[in-house]
């Protein structure tokens, strides 16, 4: 029997997603590249080599040479520092879970408070940590808070803190997409991701991006994004990777349930991966833009 062209066609599109190429280069493998932590986050590339991470029970901060591989202490007594960023003007900003806040590196070394977040329990207010940060090209600064369910915006300088995401439950990651009209938000045990519209600084028309299908103890965790638009959310298991309308192209299995990902190193292709206990990495063929 003579099939038509068509018909073939038609009968192989099911699986086309099977031959879809790999973000991964060709040959590259995962490596474990440091050891020994308790809980490693908030990965952050400076751009000039440097990639600094925590190890949030320890309550330090970590610098790792992307050259050769040697890592020094940058911070102690961090009180469960968690996601990092560089603001507008290359200060440190950090997340912190036992210090419930977000704080500043200030040049002389002194810190300041941008944010201390609250969970209102009838008519009571409880203090609550922030989790993970991100920062726009102009300086804005977006926080999750999971015990109050909220995302936050701040202004360049710190100030005007507001919520601009309520209602969710556990929000965790978020990274904004390349030409930061839209923002990801990640909901930890509900293993979903959401994604908003971002006009002048408010967060519009939330829709839920991707679900995780296999469920597990471990939830959806931090993101980054590369060039193309592609999200890569650490965890459950695995760094998943989606296109920007939603469709999973790859699933990079880990040893130990990932919490969070960047790009780093020279040209910005390798991908940066903290694990419960390591921080991996391995090769890609995209280019990273966070």
């Amino acid at each position: 029997m003579r099939l038509s062209i068509a018909l073939i066609l038609c009968l192989l599109a099911p699986l086309g997603k099977a031959f879809s190429e790999s973000l991964v280069a060709e040959g590259a493998k995962l490596e474990e590249i440091a050891s020994g932590f308790e809980t490693v986050e908030g990965p952050l590339y400076d751009g000039k080599g440097t990639l600094l991470f925590t190890d949030i029970p320890n309550e330090h901060i970590w610098a790792l040479d992307t050259e050769t591989l040697k890592k020094s202490l940058l911070h102690e007594k961090t009180e469960g520092a968690n996601g990092l960023a560089f603001d507008g003007q290359g200060r440190l900003l950090m997340c912190k879970g036992k210090g419930r806040r977000l704080s500043r590196f200030e040049k002389d070394g002194k810190e300041t408070v941008l944010l201390r977040p609250l969970r209102k329990n009838g008519e009571k207010e409880f203090p609550v940590g922030a989790n993970d940060v991100v920062v726009d090209r102009s300086g804005g600064i977006y926080v999750t808070v999971p015990g109050a369910g909220m995302v936050y915006y701040l202004e360049a300088d710190g100030s005007g803190a507001r919520p601009i995401v309520s209602g969710l439950q556990g929000p965790n990651g978020l990274m904004l997409s390349p030409n930061e009209t839209k923002l990801y938000v990640s909901e930890y045990k509900e293993q979903r991701l959401r994604v908003y519209e971002l006009v002048d600084g408010e967060a519009r028309k939330g829709t839920i991006f991707a679900e995780v299908e296999e469920k597990s103890d471990y939830g959806c965790d931090g993101m980054t994004v590369d060039e193309q638009g592609n999200l890569y959310c650490a965890g459950p298991h695995a760094v998943r990777v989606w296109s920007p309308e939603g469709e999973l192209l790859e699933t990079i299995a880990m040893p130990e349930s990932p919490t969070n990902c960047t790009f780093a190193g020279k040209g910005s292709s390798v991908l940066y991966i903290t694990g419960r206990r390591s921080l991996f990495r391995i090769r890609m063929k995209t280019v990273g833009v966070r």
